[in-house]
């Protein structure tokens, strides 16, 4: 049986997914997001405990804590939420469009709104096999909680300024800190660089990597094997946990070679003034979106958010007003506690 049709399918629930999902429901669409993560807030994750600076009228707070308001405001008009689906085709119906999830199932609307970011976001690995077990006990890709490593023996393995960040944070609660670079020389600041030599619990293995993870039961990293580039020798270390923070991949099913939809250098959807692509009712905002002058912030995918909701609204229903009403004469919104 084919599911109801939504006003507007949100591709990605990132700052302007979020926005567009909140900006939607206050132009009176049915609004349905589609996340390929388990969670919101798009690449906000990767740096969640960062303070973010950049958005207007909000003081600088961690991203995390803009991810919770952003879900909160995108709640209001009670949006259905998709998590854990990555989208994979979007194709014209005879009346409106489809929009098929990894797992085979389609979902409808009148128009889409496309805010992927770049891609999914996911953190890279070691480039030699391990059990999947590692990463439900002791193998990490981010901090849970820097309490929980009070008097432990941590691995860092990565170059980059959020594995100095990690090392800093982990140094103040952990026995010995471990920090191992492939490099002779890590790309950072001066000030990020001395800190971290200075640090009496922190231990810097320059020019070696990380080439085996050992286990005692199949559950946990108990030690590992680093190898060093130069003199060619191993060394073992008894460990409690091991943080990894090689960068990440990116992956957008949506953009490819054969592309239906016209692209910038492989990576954007082309739009409009209306935050239109070159499929007429598909529109795109935040990092999705390619347009002169394109600004790549926070702030300016909410600005793509609003203009993208407005020509959705306008394309649903051709005689509705082309902006919607502002908080102060929007009479849902005032009769809230928001």
């Amino acid at each position: 049986m084919r599911d109801s049709m939504e006003d507007v399918i949100i591709v990605g629930g990132g700052p302007a997914g979020l926005y567009s999902a909140f900006y939607c429901g206050l132009r009176e669409m049915s609004v349905k997001v589609i996340e390929g993560q388990h969670f919101l807030g798009g690449k906000l994750n990767v740096y969640k405990d960062k303070n973010v600076w950049d958005v207007g009228g909000v003081a600088p707070q961690p991203a995390k804590e803009i991810i919770k308001t952003l879900v909160e405001q995108a709640n209001t008009f009670n949006p259905t939420f998709v998590l854990g689906k990555s989208v994979v085709d979007v194709s014209k119906e005879e009346v409106g469009f489809s929009v098929q999830t990894n797992d085979g199932e389609k979902h409808y609307a009148k128009t889409i709104i496309l805010g992927t970011g770049t891609g999914i976001s996911l953190p890279k690995k070691l480039d030699f096999v391990y059990p999947n077990q590692f990463e439900t006990t002791n193998l990490y890709y981010d901090i849970p909680s820097v309490e929980a490593f009070k008097g432990k023996k941590v691995v860092i393995s990565g170059g980059n300024s959020k594995s100095f960040q990690w090392a800093k944070k982990l140094a103040e609660v952990a026995e010995k800190v471990y920090f191992i670079y492939r490099k002779d020389l890590v790309k950072g600041s001066e000030k990020d660089i001395d800190s971290l030599m200075a640090n009496e619990r922190i231990t810097c293995l320059f020019d070696q990597k990380i080439t085996n993870l050992m286990t005692q039961d199949n559950q946990r990293i108990h030690s590992v094997e680093i190898t060093h580039f130069i003199e060619e020798s191993k060394d073992y270390l008894e460990v409690d946990a091991v943080f990894i923070s090689h960068g990440v991949n990116k992956n957008n099913p949506l953009i490819h070679e054969n592309s239906v939809f016209d692209l910038e250098k492989n990576l954007h959807f082309k739009i409009d003034e209306k935050g239109e692509t070159s499929m007429e009712g598909v529109f795109a905002a935040g990092d999705s979106a390619f347009y002169d002058c394109k600004l790549r912030m926070i702030a300016e995918s909410f600005h793509d958010a609003i203009v993208a909701s407005n020509a959705a609204k306008r394309k649903i229903d051709p005689k509705a007003p082309e902006r919607g009403k502002v908080s102060s004469h929007h009479k849902d919104l005032r009769n809230r506690e928001i």
